[in-house]
């Protein structure tokens, strides 16, 4: 039974859900397009996600109006588009020091590094599909930053924030 139930809500008031859902979609599908493998812990939610866990998230964190980039110094009409920022991340396992209390070698730590530069390609590679929401049509364009995060508790995470218009 869900948390709560939103099965009677009109579907208007469903389509930022709806934007999630497709945006997670394509992060997937961008990881299959270069046959890497995802975490199977994979779900959007709003504000940040924990980091207890391999998992890739797609975080709701604000929407406004007007276009990616817009400084929002300018009143807007209510009729421009609405721009959601987003933040993507896939947190994965990596080396850390042993119960021997030992750290891991140079070797480990750059080999537990490589997917995390895969991902940081792909992100960068999954911005084309983020762009286009009628197949061979961009849309209006998009901002996008990627970040490898520091360590945090055996798990290193790398993240991209993008702004795109809600199409």
């Amino acid at each position: 039974m869900p948390i709560v139930d939103i099965s009677t809500v009109d579907s208007r008031a469903l389509h930022l859900k709806d934007f999630l859902d497709a945006v997670l979609a394509k992060v997937i599908a961008t990881y299959d397009e270069y046959n890497v493998d995802l975490p199977s812990r994979r779900f959007w939610l709003m504000g940040e996600p924990a980091i207890d866990c391999e998992q890739l998230s797609v975080s709701f964190i604000q929407m406004y109006l007007g276009l990616p980039g817009d400084q929002a110094s300018q009143p807007q009409r209510c009729t421009q588009p609405r721009t959601a920022v987003l933040s993507i991340a896939v947190s994965r396992q990596i080396p850390v020091v042993g119960n021997n209390g030992k750290a891991p070698t140079g070797e480990k730590i750059q080999e537990g590094s490589e997917i995390a530069a895969v991902d940081c390609y792909l992100f960068m590679e999954l911005i084309r599909r983020l762009d286009q929401w009628e197949e061979n049509e961009y849309g209006m364009g998009v901002i996008a930053t990627v970040e490898a995060g520091n360590p945090e508790g055996g798990f290193e995470t790398v993240r991209m924030q993008v702004s795109m218009v809600v199409p």
